[in-house]
């Protein structure tokens, strides 16, 4: 079984804030004038980037008047996206202390931390009431969590009746081995990547209703063969996901390429109401 504090482990680095800030001057982005778009190098660390996240906002149909909540926000890039477009508060909670930190640091940065609040916590217990939120989303969250149906369980209990959970995680797709390091594991003993059925089943035992289920293999592809062309032609930015990634940023992200080119691997996002 994974254990957290092995997951804790793998996303923690060292002085990251300081090594953003170092990235964003290095860039010629003055720290009095950081706007969120500033961070999209550092903060979309999922596949499909922005792009991504704002599908994701689409599908959960959130506004102003709403909260949404982010399991498993990271350094809360996606959570900052989805305050700015929607006008709503979001809050997010993530294993990683660390990380709540500096995101923390970066809300206050980009003048959205009345927008944004986040937590450090686990996405199998989270810290909050029943029916606390209109919308919920996880964003490649499941592969490091075994217990699936805990996972969606808490999800449901902390979401309004009738309201939306929108997950976009890696599946598995094939029998086929998968290969490591991926950029949530440095090693098949610290993923519980799983296949969509897995999710299906998790998800109706908590009881949500699956309204979509979309394979964005394709969409990925592409994502990857831009993201490889620009660090063929430039070489590490100073501000990038190597921050999070760590010194084998390009092996995780070939071996991620690859397997969804192989069909071995799939990003896929569920649309379930509860």
């Amino acid at each position: 079984m994974i254990n957290e504090q092995n997951v804790i482990a793998h996303y923690n680095k060292n002085n990251l804030y300081k090594k953003i800030e170092d990235g964003l001057l290095e860039l010629g982005v003055s720290l009095d004038a950081v706007c969120r778009e500033d961070l999209n190098l550092v903060d979309d660390f999922h596949i499909g980037g922005s792009a991504a996240t704002h599908f994701i906002l689409e599908n959960l149909s959130c506004d102003q008047n709403h909260s949404i909540l982010d399991i498993g926000c990271g350094i809360g890039g996606p959570a900052r996206y989805m305050a700015e477009k929607s006008g709503g508060n979001v809050c997010g909670v993530d294993l990683t202390g660390a990380y709540i930190e500096v995101g923390t640091q970066l809300n206050d940065l980009v003048r959205l931390g009345e927008k944004v609040s986040l937590r450090q916590g686990s996405a199998l217990s989270l810290p909050y009431e029943v029916s606390s939120f209109d919308g919920a989303y996880m964003i490649h969250v499941g592969m490091n969590i075994e217990r699936k149906e805990e996972l969606m369980r808490e999800a449901s209990r902390v979401l309004k009746a009738g309201k939306k959970f929108v997950l976009f995680d890696v599946m598995k797709i094939s029998n086929e081995d998968i290969v490591y390091p991926l950029p949530w594991a440095d090693q098949a003993e610290e993923s519980a990547v799983d296949k969509p059925e897995a999710y299906e089943h998790a998800l109706n035992s908590a009881g949500f209703n699956i309204l979509d289920t979309q394979d964005k293999g394709q969409f990925a592809v592409s994502f990857f063969e831009n993201m490889l062309m620009k660090m063929e032609n430039s070489g590490p930015k100073p501000l990038g996901l190597h921050l999070l990634m760590g010194e084998n940023t390009r092996d995780k992200v070939m071996n991620a390429y690859t397997q969804i080119q192989e069909k071995r691997l799939s990003p896929i996002l569920m649309v379930a109401q509860k």
